[in-house]
């Protein structure tokens, strides 16, 4: 049985080997006649758009292409604390330029270049700009060559109807509504507020992630750098059908292929309300008129506000948003006085003004007493080789207490006790007042200072910590450097009985139709950690500065305030001879910081002229022509919005 069964197992595998060869056949013959039918099929209908439909196909692709427009954000506006409007935007157009409408890949690059150079004559372009715009349009890149580029902003009335009457050669060109920023006050307050002008390639680079585009701009200065998110907004996004040469096309078709498009609305920037009052703002500029070089700083002393803040010499904001000559940009930079700098937040030797910091450690150490009396015969003779540090008044002061040497400026008094303090105790108390580190007003790129302790001279000072530096650093000379802000704000916890605030320069922050979203509360910065008998023997002492007859600024008090404060003279180099003889660079700094009325401050000032000399004779007449208009002019205007 077993023999027989596999005779019969090979013969079936046999007839099955057989049969298996034939049917792959046939379903190969099958397969090949169904992709020969599908190619055929698919052939014809090439054959048949291409030939039978291939202009009406044509057409409809010249016709299709669709154009996505951005619509900028209108810019958040900047006012100061009475509303005043100073950042706003006025009404504009801009040219801007798609290339792929312009030209075309066929078009020899002489025709494309002599019609760019037409419409820049109709731009009023200098030759410059047109080489550029030419170049501009040359490396445009395949993949951006729908990307429109800015030609020129701000055109005239004149030159709209140029590019509006020589529209049919000038495809791709289109006139674009926007706006523009003005500043109605020009340069005053013009570095705190800031400009704005277009970014450039490099930026581009950085903020493409935040939605920015070539021709946009930004803010480049003060409040309009610092707060450029929040006045920039978010633009918005339009779109249609245009033809080859950006033709807007209005037939059923192109409104058929828009119907799923929903234009994407701008959404405003925020408002900015200051705590800056531009009368003050008006006042401080005019008291630094016979200066080049300077600034002054005004903050209430009650809740830090800064009330206006200048510096000298200036700029025209209209001109640097994008409007800046060539021939004004070169002035600009040969400007030895430097114009673009915030004189107001740099640091600078800050002489006798720094005295209450010695005072004040001296009263809180113990060192000395209200009643205690030093002797100045004019110099202070120190160390084992007796060198001689001289008071600026050569025939000496003979004893004095610690509110007579504030009042006439004793730099022996202060010699004596910064030596016996040391110049790490010195360094703590300036940092109490906060010096040595940044405000926090946060624009402008804020100086520190400098306060030096015997670490920072062992590492910066070629000879090493030597202690003959602790006598300068108690005089505020040295290597001691603060800014006029850092001395306003002092000066204000001073005033107001030890509270240091942070500066604060915005009010409130406002939506595009004034309704506040945010007000900006007080912020305390440091409590004083002194006596109140400290503080108020240094204010009796800054009192009979400017109102005892042996005060360094009795000659310029006011008989309608009383005003309390401190000269300051800080030499820039070592001479002994009158600042008229020599050059400006090496002159004195010019100092005096203070505040009024005495007994209930309302407002606290600190002037610093850059080689501006004396601080009694110089500063003195600036700081109370400051006084003066501010309680003739804005105080009592104060008092009745108050009421």
């Amino acid at each position: 049985m077993l023999l027989s069964k596999r005779p019969l197992d090979r013969a079936v595998s046999s007839s099955e080997e057989r049969v298996e060869p034939k049917d792959y056949t046939s379903s190969f013959r099958w397969l090949v006649i169904l992709f020969v039918i599908a190619f055929g099929l698919l052939l014809s209908r090439f054959w048949y758009i291409q030939i039978f439909e291939g202009e009406r196909y044509a057409q409809l692709a010249f016709n299709n292409f669709i154009k996505r427009r951005v619509i900028p954000a209108e810019r958040g506006q900047i006012y100061d604390i009475k509303r005043r409007p100073v950042a706003v935007n006025r009404p504009s157009y801009d040219v801007m330029l798609t290339p792929a409408f312009f030209t075309d890949s066929n078009e020899p690059e002489d025709e494309r270049n002599g019609r760019l150079r037409r419409l820049a004559q109709y731009l009023a372009m200098s030759e410059k700009e047109t080489e550029q715009l030419v170049q501009r349009v040359a490396k445009v890149k395949p993949a951006d060559r729908f990307a429109p580029l800015s030609v020129k902003k701000g055109i005239t009335r004149d030159q709209l109807a140029l590019v509006e009457t020589n529209s049919l050669e000038l495809h791709g060109v289109e006139v674009v509504p926007t706006s523009q920023r003005y500043y109605p006050y020009n340069e005053l307050a013009s570095h705190l507020i800031g400009y704005v002008n277009q970014i450039n390639d490099e930026e581009l680079k950085k903020l493409r992630i935040y939605g920015y585009r070539l021709g946009d701009v930004t803010g480049r200065m003060g409040i309009e750098r610092q707060y450029e998110p929040m006045l920039r907004g978010a633009n918005g996004l339009s779109a249609g059908v245009v033809n080859a040469k950006g033709m807007p096309q209005t037939d059923a078709e192109s409104l058929a292929l828009m119907s799923h498009w929903q234009d994407v609305a701008p959404i405003s920037g925020k408002n900015i309300v200051l705590t800056i009052d531009m009368e003050l703002q008006r006042i401080l500029k005019h008291a630094l008129r016979n200066y080049e070089s300077g600034a002054i700083v005004a903050v209430d002393p009650k809740n830090g506000h800064v009330l206006a803040m200048a510096s000298t010499p200036t700029f025209n904001p209209n001109s640097w948003s994008g409007r800046l000559s060539r021939d004004e940009h070169i002035l600009s930079d040969n400007n030895p006085y430097k114009p673009m700098l915030d004189k107001s937040l740099l640091s600078y030797f800050p002489g006798s003004i720094y005295k209450v910091v010695t005072a004040a450690a001296a009263l809180e150490e113990g060192l000395m007493l209200p009643q205690d009396t030093l002797n100045c015969p004019g110099y202070y003779e120190y160390g084992k080789q007796h060198r001689r540090f001289h008071c600026w008044k050569h025939s000496g002061h003979g004893a004095v207490t610690v509110t007579e040497a504030i009042a006439s400026s004793c730099d022996v008094y202060f010699y004596k006790v910064g030596e016996k303090l040391g110049i790490d105790t010195l360094a703590d108390y300036a940092g109490y007042f906060g010096f040595g580190s940044k405000t926090g007003i946060g624009i402008n790129n804020e100086s520190a200072g400098i306060v030096p302790t015997r670490e920072w001279h062992n590492k910066r000072s070629k000879e090493g910590f030597q202690g003959g530096f602790t006598l300068s650093t108690s005089i505020g000379q040295g290597d001691t450097k603060v800014t006029p802000l850092q001395m306003a704000m002092a000066y204000a916890a001073i005033a107001n009985g030890g509270t240091l605030y942070y500066p604060q320069i915005i009010d409130h922050i406002e939506t595009a139709d004034g309704t506040t979203i945010f007000n900006y509360p007080p912020r305390v910065r440091a409590i004083l950690p002194f006596k109140p008998e400290t503080l108020k023997v240094i204010k009796a002492g800054l009192d009979m500065v400017v109102n005892s007859e042996i005060g360094t600024a009795y000659a310029y008090r006011l008989p309608n305030v009383s005003v309390a404060g401190k000269t300051g003279s800080a030499q820039v180099v070592s001479r002994r001879v009158s600042n008229n003889a020599v050059e400006f660079k090496d002159r004195d700094h010019a100092w005096f910081a203070g505040f009024a009325p005495i007994d209930q401050p309302q407002i606290a000032v600190a002037v610093f002229l850059d080689h501006g000399g004396s601080g009694s004779a110089n500063a003195g007449p600036v700081i109370m022509e400051v006084f003066d208009q501010y309680f003739r002019e804005i105080a009592p205007a104060r008092v009745n919005e108050a009421q």
